[in-house]
């Protein structure tokens, strides 16, 4: 399945959020958003996982707006995981990821024997399979994380929706995640502050500006030293990573940069990057 976000306007108070937004995550594809906080990256997730009603626009699932699917419909298609946690839950692990289950039970059904495998399968896959009888309340914030990316994986969806996965995460389990994400090929749609993970992880990227998509592409036409100027008020070089092949941003981390003293040798400016 696909997504579409077509013209899309969040206002919060009569401000507006995000404009006039236009993008695809594409049908088995890992599409990051990134951007400078406040830029609308999550405002513009809420609307997909309709935690959010557009002002205007709206989020398409295969050709269907996801206003007019019914909650349940809609949970069976794409599962969140929000940047708010929510609060403690005094459940063990395994009831945890059991709750992605629920669009598939009927009121008062227990799971059963696939229920259960599904939950099993969750939590081994974030590598918390050993911890299944732990109360959610005893975690770090990086093991919740996991716990609730499982929640998400249990419930089985052709969409995925992800607002900052890595936070809290130390290295080994952010690459881990990254990998777990690139190997199920699930159609993806996150936001990352890491814009080296995003490189390497996302297919295609959208730059967010004060609520606006500023620039679409891969993440080697993205992610180019006038845009990082221009957007982060960042001065970066943009390499070669030794390792992957990927572009890998090393930034100057003693100065900012003035995007006018830091021109696009190549000749574009920041619109002209293509969209997709």
């Amino acid at each position: 399945m696909r997504i579409d976000i077509e013209d899309l306007r969040v206002a919060y108070a009569g401000r507006t959020v995000v404009a006039d937004a236009h993008l695809i995550a594409a049908e088995g594809e890992i599409t990051g958003l990134v951007g400078p906080n406040g830029s609308g990256k999550s405002t513009l997730l809420r609307t997909v996982y309709r935690h959010l009603k557009p002002a205007a626009g709206r989020v398409l699932l295969d050709g269907s707006d996801i206003r007019e699917l019914s909650p349940a419909r809609s949970a069976r298609h794409i599962a969140a995981l929000p940047q708010e946690r929510g609060g403690d839950f005094e459940l063990t692990l395994r009831e945890v990821v059991a709750m992605g289950r629920t669009p598939y039970k009927r009121a008062f059904a227990g799971e059963d024997a696939a229920d259960r495998d599904i939950v099993e399968r969750s939590l081994a896959d974030v590598g918390m399979g050993d911890h299944a009888d732990r109360h959610f309340t005893e975690l770090s914030g990086g093991e919740r994380q996991r716990v609730l990316l499982a929640r998400a994986f249990a419930q089985q969806t052709d969409v995925l929706v992800l607002d900052e996965p890595t936070n809290h995460l130390d290295v080994r389990h952010q690459v881990e995640l990254l990998a777990l994400l690139r190997g199920r090929r699930r159609t993806t749609l996150v936001s990352l502050h890491d814009l080296n993970a995003a490189a390497s992880v996302c297919d295609r990227l959208h730059v967010l500006h004060e609520g606006r998509v500023v620039a679409s592409g891969t993440p080697r036409e993205v992610l180019r030293p006038p845009l990082l100027a221009e957007v982060f008020g960042v001065r970066a070089a943009v390499v070669e990573h030794p390792l992957t092949g990927d572009p890998l941003i090393a930034f100057d981390h003693r100065e900012l940069c003035n995007p006018a003293i830091f021109p696009d040798t190549s000749g574009n400016s920041l619109r002209d990057l293509p969209d997709f």
